[in-house]
């Protein structure tokens, strides 16, 4: 045996002791473990075990995260995919099966995309006659990852297949079915479609009932099925208005809070779940009846606790971090005063993570159900397909019949006079600055594009799509959403340097419940007062370009005083 494989079976073996001790792992434990897992490698790409090799790298990374060592566990997980990855550089050499549970694992770090990929191999693999029974948890795997994504109609997909392939195979997986169920539940929820809620419930509860059987109610998956279906049956009396339901339901929830904490721990991500879960419905329950404010209070409270432990136990990128603090954005956003909001600033992204900054602000347009509102200086990242940035995601909002208010700079505005030229072109007058402007690549390659696209989304979207033209200039762009916002300032007064660009000063991000979303919300609406619609910037373009031929004879005027002078 080399000895990457001792130090691997070592690890593995203090790993489960660890586990199986009575009084839980202690510190030296830890450190103990962290020095064998230190100097595992991967293995040898000849090796001629190489389904054990990862099965056991899975399965380590698996203890470590059971033993609350995340770091040490997704490292190893990155760690098996690699070497997986290259021994399969020219053969299939792993079943389904070692995917699937790779995936899995990523999923549960919170590394969505990543598990996406994965379980998208498995699923080719299973497809092509290995292990043909894994189709199922792997399309389980699917919908919940999806669901996680927020890819609502992806997760109803993989979700309805993952049930129509174990209908139509021997035998049962419960808790492939558990997911499954669970995924067409909450898709259910987010669509607020009462009926499917009441259909998808009872299947729910059947699955739900023979997992607690099988596994015992002191397992995280039951516990995770008793928290999902008492929130989701405590949702469905409150839409039937049924208060002695409701109630029963809010019992149930703190019951199930209480055993998780008592059975896996304060900090196991279903013990923070099910607190969250049922911070949720305490406040949800307060009404606006006798008492209401002190009992939201608590709820609020109550979340706020959860989100300091998730953050501690998850990370706080990991997705049910982020979930958390977004409901709790919306409970303090009704309960408190818009002046007593606090200037909070959620997450602050740089030009290195350009790409982090896309991928959030593409999570919020595709969960937005109502109005996106979009302040800039050109919009090319939103209107331009060939960019592909966020046109798409705009597009699909506008399917599901989401509104899209957009406030631009209109190509007359005051900043034109800080466009640059070239060093043998003729000096720049009031009688040749609208040419220079209508001649420019901003005008040409991103003003007109950005506004036939949107006459042709406005076509394909009537009623639903709006831009407006502000004749002033525009300092910074600002998304908003109706649970987040994004601010990026623009360091540059050259218009050339302001669109068809990544991001290149820094940009925030801001929930509901901070006091730069009303204020940006609140200029966002006056200013959407003040400014043209398209047709009537077209009525008075000509206004518009004589302000500007009359801004730079004043500063024409003004630097022939100075010289003077």
């Amino acid at each position: 045996m080399t000895t990457t494989m001792r130090y691997l079976d070592d690890a593995i073996a203090v790993a489960e002791e660890m586990l199986l001790a009575p009084a839980g792992p202690r510190r030296q434990d830890k450190g103990r473990l962290a020095a064998y897992v230190k100097h595992v490698r991967r293995p040898d790409p000849a090796d001629g075990f190489q389904q054990l090799r990862a099965g056991q790298l899975i399965h380590l990374a698996k203890l470590l995260s059971a033993l609350g060592m995340k770091t040490l566990s997704l490292s190893v997980a990155d760690m098996t995919l690699r070497h997986m990855e290259i021994v399969e550089a020219d053969r299939e050499v792993y079943a389904a099966s070692v995917w699937n549970e790779l995936g899995s694992l990523l999923a549960e770090h919170g590394e969505l995309e990543r598990a996406r990929l994965v379980l998208g191999r498995a699923l080719s693999r299973a497809e092509r006659g290995s292990r043909v029974p894994e189709r199922g948890r792997i399309l389980a795997n699917l919908s919940a990852v999806s669901l996680r994504r927020g890819d609502l109609g992806d997760a109803d997909f993989w979700a309805d297949k993952a049930l129509e392939e174990m209908d139509t195979r021997p035998g049962d997986d419960p808790d492939a079915r558990l997911t499954a169920d669970l995924v067409r539940l909450e898709v259910a929820r987010s669509g607020k479609d009462i009926d499917r809620i009441q259909d998808t419930l009872q299947k729910f509860d059947r699955s739900a009932e023979h997992s607690i059987a099988l596994k015992g109610g002191d397992h995280p998956a039951s516990i995770a099925a008793r928290r999902a279906l008492a929130t989701a049956t405590f949702e469905a009396a409150s839409a039937w208005h049924d208060v002695e339901l409701s109630e029963r339901q809010l019992t149930e929830l703190e019951i199930v809070k209480l055993n998780a904490s008592a059975f896996l721990g304060a900090t196991h991500r279903e013990t923070i779940v099910a607190q969250a879960a049922l911070a949720v419905a305490e406040f949800e329950a307060a009404g606006g009846g006798s008492g209401s404010l002190l009992r939201r209070r608590r709820a609020v409270v109550l979340l706020e606790s959860a989100e300091e432990m998730a953050v501690e136990a998850l990370g706080r990128e990991h997705d049910q971090t982020l979930a958390i603090r977004e409901a709790l954005a919306h409970l303090r956003a009704a309960t408190v005063q818009t002046d007593d909001l606090p200037y909070r600033i959620d997450r602050t992204y740089t030009p290195q993570e350009n790409d982090v900054r896309n991928t959030a602000k593409k999570k919020a347009i595709d969960a937005e159900r109502n109005v996106i509102r979009l302040t800039a200086h050109a919009g090319a990242s939103y209107f331009l397909a060939d960019l592909d940035i966020f046109y798409w995601q705009i597009h699909r909002a506008l399917e599901r019949g989401t509104y899209f208010h957009v406030i631009l700079s209109s190509p007359w505005n005051n900043l034109a006079i800080f466009m640059q030229h070239g060093a043998d072109s003729e000096p720049v007058s009031h009688q040749n600055i609208v040419d220079r402007v209508r001649a420019s690549t901003y005008y040409q390659e991103t003003f007109l594009p950005v506004i036939d696209s949107y006459k042709d989304l406005r076509d394909q979207f009537p009623d639903h799509i709006e831009l407006k033209l502000t004749p002033t200039d525009i300092s910074g762009s600002t998304l908003l959403t109706s649970e987040a916002g994004f601010f990026e300032p623009y360091i540059t007064m050259n218009p050339l340097q302001r669109t068809r660009r990544g991001l290149s000063v820094f940009e925030h991000q801001f929930l509901k419940d901070s006091k730069y979303y009303e204020d940006s919300l609140a200029a966002f609406r006056t200013q959407w007062e003040l400014t043209s619609t398209w047709e009537q910037f077209g009525m008075h373009e000509e206004k518009h370009k004589e302000r500007l031929r009359a801004l730079m004879t004043t500063q024409s005027d003004d630097r022939w005083s100075k010289s003077q002078t």
